[in-house]
């Protein structure tokens, strides 16, 4: 990511804004895990210089992954590359259109060719195990209420008027409205990106100026703050709480000068609490809906031995190990993109680097650093 920096510093006007429709759209794969290539990076910077255009951009990553080397890359690394060349597209696109049906639609064109399920509302019910929650999930909409859900809640914000409000008003009322709408989650996958980018495009249509390098820098801060907008757990006094999102949006919006950091979301850090260990059992999914993983700060809670380093795919590892201590290297493989074999290479490598081991039973055992 730090490719387009020099862009953001000196750049001409138009490179930078370029730069940072790309730097947006590469640093939302984060929200679940996910790297793009060198290719799309390459490809990237020449769209930045002028070289190609936006379309062309797209139709040379599209026509890549067609190819016998694009087929033989990750899905993972193949979804980041499609989703990041849309995402750039559509932010800096000037048709938007404040909808329930835009916003379906939006999700279709995100992840068109990508999920099976693009642009179609959910038909089962989700659970997704969460770090900022120690293992914990948020409760989200019933399917059957997705459809109406929506409906509701875009006509009540279309009642509303930000006219005149002060900055703490504005961020306020738009961080409940976005939280909301991700708390229905109407679709199977993909949902933190599609809210992301309809944020930024209802800000825009607001003229509101907000393509900048926060999205590059803090995707994972703003998914979690999302969590923890929408959780409460009265047996830990965990109340839900607008905070963090609101100071992710005066960031964005008006440039405040607010830290913000991933750890102090975790529940527990600012209440001082131990895990509950009514979460520790939770399932890590529903319906057989692989729910992906969840960043985190790796070092932080994982000891890694003195003169080690991981590498991303490693500390990619060690965040779905610690999602799901369960997890076989046959699982892990599918999350990494990555074979068996190099999975099993994997854990060979985390257990000298950071002490993992396994606990009990072949079959039933878990995980532990």
């Amino acid at each position: 990511m730090d490719d387009f920096d020099e862009y953001f510093v000196a750049g001409e006007p138009d490179k930078r804004e370029r730069a940072y429709g790309w730097a947006t759209a590469i640093g939302l794969q984060d929200v679940d895990g996910l790297k793009v290539s060198d290719f799309l990076l390459k490809t990237a910077r020449r769209n930045i210089e002028g070289e190609i255009t936006q379309v062309e951009a797209e139709q040379i990553i599209d026509t890549y992954y067609e190819t016998k080397e694009g087929h033989n890359q990750p899905e993972g690394q193949k979804e980041a590359d499609k989703v990041a060349c849309r995402i750039n597209e559509t932010i800096n696109s000037p048709t938007f259109r404040f909808s329930p049906e835009y916003y379906i639609g939006l999700h279709g064109r995100l992840f068109k060719d990508v999920f099976a399920h693009a642009g179609k509302i959910r038909e089962v019910e989700l659970t997704k195990r969460e770090w900022v929650l120690n293992g914990d999930t948020v409760n989200y909409t019933p399917s059957y209420l997705v459809k109406d859900s929506l409906a509701y809640d875009f006509a009540e914000e279309k009642k509303f008027s930000y006219c005149g409000l002060s900055e703490e008003a504005f961020t306020e009322h738009f961080a409940s409205f976005i939280s909301g709408l991700w708390q229905i989650h109407p679709f199977r996958e993909g949902n933190t990106r599609t809210v992301a980018v309809f944020a930024i495009k209802y800000l825009h249509a607001m003229r509101y100026d907000v393509t900048n390098a926060l999205f590059k820098e803090k995707s994972w801060y703003f998914r979690n703050a999302l969590v923890r907008a929408n959780y409460e757990n009265r047996q830990l006094n965990v109340e839900k709480t607008l905070q963090p999102l609101e100071n992710f949006f005066k960031v964005l919006i008006y440039g405040s000068t607010i830290e913000l950091r991933n750890r102090f979301l975790r529940i527990g850090v600012e209440h001082e609490m131990q895990k509950s260990d009514a979460v520790k059992d939770l399932h890590r999914n529903v319906g057989g809906i692989d729910v992906g993983i969840n960043n985190m700060d790796v070092g932080i809670n994982v000891g890694i031995k003195q003169g080690e380093i991981l590498s991303h795919t490693e500390e990619n590892a060690v965040k779905a190990i610690l999602r799901d201590n369960r997890i076989t290297a046959k699982a892990l493989s599918a999350v990494l993109g990555v074979t068996s074999r190099q999975a099993e290479r994997i854990m060979v490598s985390l257990k000298k680097k950071t002490g993992l081991r396994r606990e009990g039973a072949r079959k039933n055992g878990r995980w532990i650093f």
